[in-house]
């Protein structure tokens, strides 16, 4: 029977640490539980059009997310109906990660703004929503997401 080899160090690639839970030092299991209660966060904005159970109070990112919402509901519903979507094609599965990007970064903006921030429009905002609605209008354009013209079967 082989034993196992107690972890020495942090799992982080560029971390010497020592492990304190999950394989992950203090620190890095810390970040990993921010980054999973901001997804959680961004699922929940997805679904129920709400952070924190309050509508959004800023008029853009509210507009915003109810288009997301829209892109949302469709791609949920190809998922789980494992079925293929007139316009999403073969990219429905591609297309959770870009709404769960952009919810992330409208659940960011949306606190900040609540908070008082005058500085709730992030580049990071602005560079994911660039991203995620070009992506989009290349599907609706008939196109894949990344602009390329499809192969015609």
């Amino acid at each position: 029977m082989t034993q196992r080899k107690k972890i020495q160090k942090c799992v982080d690639a560029d971390c010497n640490e020592a492990p304190y839970l999950g394989g992950f030092c203090e620190k890095h299991h810390k970040e990993k539980l921010q980054m999973e209660k901001r997804r959680e966060t961004a699922l929940t904005a997805l679904d129920a059009g709400k952070i924190a159970d309050q509508f959004l109070e800023n008029k853009e990112l509210c507009d915003e997310l109810q288009r997301l919402r829209q892109w949302w509901f469709k791609i949920c519903d190809a998922i789980n109906n494992n079925r293929k979507d007139t316009i999403l094609k073969d990219e429905a599965k591609y297309a959770i990660e870009w709404c769960i990007a952009l919810a992330q970064e409208i659940v960011d903006a949306e606190l900040a703004f609540r908070a008082g921030s005058n500085r709730f429009s992030t580049d990071s905002l602005m560079s994911t929503r660039q991203w995620v609605w070009e992506r989009f209008r290349n599907l609706e354009a008939g196109l894949m997401s990344n602009g390329i013209q499809r192969k015609s079967n």
